[in-house]
C-alpha cells in the first residue's frame, strides 16, 4: 500500500472509531509522537490511544491535503486536517498539521506530527 493510501485507510479507521484498525496501520514496534503531548511505542499502545480517543469524540473527519514523499516512499510528510467533536461538552475542534512519517513494509514505523488548532 502506498503512503496515501495508507494514510487515508489510517483516517477512515479513526472516522469510524476503529481503533485497532488505525493501529493495523503500524508496525509492531512503531513509535508514535505528538510533541509535546504525546509519544507512544508499539502498536498495542497506539491502538489503546486511539480507543481512548475514539471512546470520548464524535463526528471525526480526517483529510489528507497533499503529501510529499521519496522516490522509495520510505520518508513522507503529510498536511492534512483533522476534525472532531468532544463528548463531553459538544465542543467542535478542527486541527491543520504536518506529520512526518517513515514507512517500511507498507506500514508506519513513525510517525510525528504537529498541529494547530484553527
Amino acid at each position: 500500500m502506498d503512503a496515501v493510501a495508507l494514510l487515508r485507510t489510517f483516517g477512515a479507521a479513526l472516522e469510524r472509531g476503529d481503533a485497532a484498525g488505525a493501529a493495523a496501520c503500524f508496525a509492531l514496534d512503531a513509535v508514535y509522537e505528538e510533541p509535546p503531548r504525546f509519544a507512544f511505542a508499539g502498536r498495542a499502545a497506539i491502538q489503546g490511544f486511539c480507543a481512548d480517543f475514539a471512546a470520548r469524540h464524535s463526528a471525526v473527519s480526517f483529510m489528507v491535503v497533499r503529501t510529499l514523499a521519496d522516490p522509495a516512499g520510505a520518508l513522507v510528510a503529510a498536511e492534512w486536517r483533522f476534525a472532531h467533536t468532544r463528548t463531553g461538552d459538544g465542543a467542535r475542534m478542527v486541527y491543520q498539521g504536518m506529520s512526518f512519517l517513515e514507512l517500511d513494509g507498507g506500514l508506519i514505523v513513525r510517525w510525528r506530527g504537529f498541529s494547530a488548532a484553527l
